[in-house]
């Protein structure tokens, strides 16, 4: 949310102006707001109804295998075949559609959210750094969601505690200074190279 805080500043007010017809609702701001809308809606969708299988049954060593080298195949056949002629101002409701999708099949554990949704994004002819910056506009709401469905479990009572406070609070500056720097670096390096080492990685 900091890394993209003037895109969301921008897109909300955008979409609230389109709303109030202050806006045209063809203003590509106003469409990328809901575009994120429509891209965050099948996951949350699946993510309630198969919740108790991703978090018992899916954890599966075999599974998470599988899916890391499936997935990774597609991602090098996807990026063979892509024409990777669109920029992020050409997204339309279809590719919304598509990389929702693609976010929601990332329950699977093993899939990865932002391989998913770029491997997608690429499908659909979006270049890759138009790709990788709509896969993480489409992941704020999605993560912040299932924190805060994750908080309110620890809050209620009803999923123990068991990590100490302070052991808490470093574990989350460390996930985000690692997870800022990991945006910054991989919208630079999608600038400048394939995907082909992300395959090598995941297989």
């Amino acid at each position: 949310m900091i890394f993209f805080w003037k895109d969301i500043v921008r897109v909300i007010r955008a979409w609230v102006g389109s709303l109030r017809g202050s806006v045209p609702r063809n203003h590509l701001d106003a469409r990328m707001g809901w575009y994120v809308i429509m891209a965050t809606i099948p996951i949350g969708i699946f993510g309630l109804i198969f919740k108790h299988q991703i978090e018992t049954g899916a954890r599966n060593l075999y599974l998470i295998g599988t899916t890391l080298i499936v997935l990774g195949l597609i991602l090098l056949g996807v990026e063979r075949i892509s024409k990777r002629n669109r920029g992020i101002e050409s997204i339309q409701t279809k590719d919304a559609v598509v990389v929702g999708l693609a976010q929601a099949v990332a329950l699977i554990p093993g899939v990865s959210r932002s391989g998913a949704t770029i491997t997608a994004g690429l499908f659909m002819g979006l270049d890759r750094p138009a790709a990788a910056r709509f896969s993480f506009l489409i992941s704020i709401p999605a993560i912040v969601l299932a924190g805060l469905f994750e908080l309110k479990k620890v809050l209620d009572g009803s999923e123990p505690q068991t990590t100490g406070t302070g052991a808490l609070i470093l574990a989350t500056l460390i996930a985000f200074v690692v997870g800022y720097a990991s945006i910054a670096f991989l919208l630079r390096f999608l600038g400048r190279h394939s995907t082909v080492s992300f395959v090598v990685y995941r297989v």
